[in-house]
């Protein structure tokens, strides 16, 4: 019996130190506009458009060629605040829960200054 407990301390400290990664949640933002013009509603991607997030952590991306920057955040609520010289700032609150096993998603469309 004394052995199993040391076995379940033992576990318990080494899992212990697996706990914090197994909350941080892998985020995508896309940042996207509507081509300017297209009835249909074509979306292009922004690329190099700042995204940052304050909350938890704070940390600043910046968008690919397909739109996309990537963080790893903990379990909070954020403000992402996403710019580009020549759109209109856009700043929004996400919620990140820890439970959730797939990756967080969030689809912003920026709009064109003066347009």
């Amino acid at each position: 019996m004394k052995h199993a407990a040391v076995l379940v301390l033992v576990l318990l400290f080494v899992l212990s130190g697996c706990g914090v990664r197994w909350q941080v949640k892998d985020t995508y933002i896309f940042v996207y506009e509507i081509e300017p013009g297209s009835p249909e509603g074509y979306v292009l991607p922004v690329p190099l458009a700042q995204v940052s997030v304050s909350g938890e952590i704070t940390a600043v991306r910046y968008t690919d060629a397909s739109g996309r920057a990537h963080f790893q955040l903990p379990p909070g609520t954020y403000t992402v605040a996403i710019t580009k010289n020549g759109y209109l700032p856009l700043t929004d609150t996400i919620v990140i829960y820890t439970l959730e096993l797939t990756p967080g998603r969030y689809v912003y469309y920026l709009a064109r200054q003066g347009g």
